[in-house]
């Protein structure tokens, strides 16, 4: 493509009409999922250029996020929150880059939009994390759906979305294998325990969406060596009283 500033346009509009399509036309969703999901590969594959060897990981928020909220559109009702969410994924998409973009062909202000892909890959992973939560728990409704695969595909998921930051953060895996590995089964343990709690689904995703974003906070911590309990203390607050309070307020089923 002659003019690459046009694809962080291009690329949301084609997956916003495909999401309309299978809106109209059920039976080609899974088809949808699989050409936006080449779309997001080819458009951010032609942002890197060539000298971008680690561009694979730079795909794994935007398709994560196209995909766990259109699934998360088949579990839901009414049109409102149905294109509501739509706008969602045609904004993030853009966004993410329209970033990415500026981020390879910027080199002087590298550095201003690498934290605002950091922040932004922050806030569409724990979205990310909240809508696939909410449909892996959910779709035990509508099929018969073992509690095993619920927790593999949350792991796969979360172990994705901890090793997306490491293009921007020039972060080696080593740096950080053995707390990421932690975290991801000590999420996929509550994944578990949560799947047994008669909570409505939209709850159950949403004490995930938390629990990793304290799980992604103290691995940054730890990537920045300021792992201690200081830095800790008002997170491991905060994030005990939102589960209170999620937990006290939620209807049970």
């Amino acid at each position: 493509m002659k003019y690459p500033r046009v694809i962080p346009l291009i690329v949301p509009l084609m997956v916003w009409l495909m999401c309309q399509m299978f809106l109209r036309w059920p039976a080609i969703f899974y088809s949808v999922l699989a050409i936006g999901s080449l779309l997001i590969i080819l458009g951010v594959r032609y942002l890197a250029g060539r000298e971008k060897n680690d561009w694979p990981l730079l795909t794994i928020a935007p398709i994560l996020f196209f995909l766990s909220f259109s699934c998360y559109i088949a579990i839901i009702v009414g049109v409102f929150w149905v294109q509501l969410i739509l706008v969602l994924i045609f904004w993030f998409l853009f966004v993410y880059l329209k970033n990415l973009y500026y981020y390879f062909t910027h080199k002087e202000s590298e550095l201003i939009f690498e934290d605002k892909l950091d922040n932004l890959l922050i806030v569409g992973s724990f979205l990310s994390v909240f809508a696939a939560a909410t449909v892996l728990f959910g779709i035990s409704v509508f099929i018969a759906w073992p509690v095993w695969a619920t927790v593999l595909i949350l792991a796969v998921i979360i172990g994705l979305l901890f090793i997306q930051f490491m293009p921007l953060k020039k972060v080696k895996p080593e740096q950080a294998k053995v707390l990421i590995l932690a975290s991801v089964l000590g999420l996929a343990e509550l994944a578990w325990g949560l799947s047994f709690l008669p909570l409505k689904y939209h709850v159950l995703g949403l004490f995930m969406a938390l629990s990793y974003y304290l799980a992604l906070i103290i691995i940054r911590f730890h990537l920045r060596g300021q792992l201690n309990w200081r830095a800790l203390k008002l997170p491991l607050i905060l994030s005990a009283l939102a589960f209170i309070i999620l937990f006290l307020t939620a209807r049970w089923l």
